[in-house]
């Protein structure tokens, strides 16, 4: 197989972005092929709108196998930026032999847009071998997020930290680029963005994750966060309940959550089904499985 996807790997940002660094990483790992041309690929994973449509349409007519990964959530009124992007994942497709939708959050809101011919509902996973689990849980109630609009629900967080003086918080990714100024509070470390590289080391300083972000489709914060050990308390609107199931509690249960953290770290520990290999597998079969 020569595989070629449409986002180059990077070390900074979620969700396509360390969704094509994983895949690119268990590539590595496993002898599958990575080319950055898409015609000279066999398989294609296009990630939402990260393609030229006219590269796709050329690809598919020598005979390349299309993949269309969506992590999307359409909604009415949306501004120009993500009606242009809808407009073109719409477009792209039409040129996919398979539509594979992040969580069932995404398919039921997506698909009606599409009406796709052939279908597949895969759930993120993260690489098990850099986000795993300490022997001990951590001290600090953590937060991560890369993006800083109104979805994120930073008010949430700083209310929440308010509320609780008597916990630490661990405060990752870009807190500061909003309007919130989160260094006010002294039971919070804010360590601002990093790589995905140092990203593990923090995960296991967590006791639990706080994650009230809505309408995420399929996030891999709180997955890397389950594989390393950490239950999360989660908003009920979007897909990330479907990530979590027995992993943790929805937001208005985070007192029980603080009181049952052991319970819920244990179930954590069962969580192969999260594993990045996984994930990559059942994309590399997909192929074999329609054919």
């Amino acid at each position: 197989m020569r595989l070629f996807i449409s986002l180059r790997p990077r070390l900074i940002g979620g969700g396509a972005n360390a969704f094509a660094y994983n895949f690119s990483s268990w590539a590595e790992r496993n002898n599958v092929e990575i080319t950055r041309n898409i015609l000279k690929a066999d398989t294609a994973i296009v990630i939402a709108h990260n393609a030229r449509v006219g590269l796709i349409r050329r690809a598919k007519e020598k005979g390349c196998y299309i993949m269309h990964r969506l992590d999307e959530y359409f909604q009415e009124n949306e501004d120009d930026y993500r009606k242009e992007k809808h407009r073109k994942i719409i477009e792209i497709n039409q040129y996919a032999d398979i539509t594979v939708f992040q969580s069932k959050f995404v398919f039921d809101n997506v698909y009606p847009y599409l009406k796709c011919r052939q279908y597949q509902i895969i759930l993120n996973g993260a690489d098990q071998t850099k986000f795993f689990p300490s022997q001990h849980p951590g001290d600090y109630i953590g937060h991560v997020t890369w993006g800083i609009g109104d979805i994120k629900r930073l008010d949430m967080v700083a209310g929440f930290i308010e509320s609780h003086p008597e916990e630490r918080f661990l405060l990752i990714g870009n807190h500061h680029r909003g309007n919130i100024n989160f260094r006010r509070f002294k039971n919070a470390r804010v360590l601002g963005a990093m790589n995905r590289k140092r990203l593990p080391h923090f995960y296991r300083m967590m006791k639990m994750l706080y994650f009230p972000s809505e309408r995420e489709p399929c996030p891999n914060i709180p997955i890397e966060a389950i594989l390393s050990g950490v239950p999360v308390c989660y908003n009920e609107f979007g897909g990330t309940k479907e990530i979590v199931k027995d992993c943790g509690l929805p937001l208005s249960r985070v007192d029980e959550l603080l009181s049952r953290l052991p319970e819920f770290r244990h179930n954590c520990l069962q969580r192969n089904d999260l594993y990045f290999d996984r994930v990559a597998r059942e994309y590399i079969l997909l192929k074999e499985r329609l054919e």
